[in-house]
């Protein structure tokens, strides 16, 4: 081989230290251990308060029951007179739906109008 090789090699190599034995690592404390089941539970109840509507600040859930009879029903996109009505009373939809017409004045609903349902 020739010095040039030899030289390029060592500073190519990559070098490789033996580290110091350590000593085994003991299981955590019963103190430690708590304080870490206190912390995780801490966090979930924070994830899972999060994930719940907060119906103070607006929040509503995904899947709203169907609208009532004397409850508020804020309308939805593609949601129609006949719709919302079938939906609060099946047995009666064209007379309630005719009640919502002229509740509303109008047989148009425009999302986010808030109907009160008779």
């Amino acid at each position: 081989m020739s010095v040039a090789f030899e030289l390029e090699f060592e500073a190519c190599r990559p070098r490789l230290y033996a580290l110091p034995d350590q000593p085994a690592r003991t299981a955590p404390s019963p103190r430690v251990r708590r304080r870490r089941v206190v912390l995780g539970m801490a966090v979930a109840t924070l994830l899972v308060l999060l994930a719940l509507p907060i119906r103070a600040i607006g929040g509503s859930t995904l899947a709203q029951a169907a609208p009532a009879q004397g409850q508020e029903y804020i309308v939805k996109a593609g949601d129609t007179l006949a719709s919302i009505a079938t939906r609060a009373d099946p047995s009666g939809a064209t007379s309630l739906s005719e009640r919502l017409a002229r509740e509303v004045g109008s047989s148009v609903v425009v999302p986010g109008e808030h109907i009160f349902i008779p």
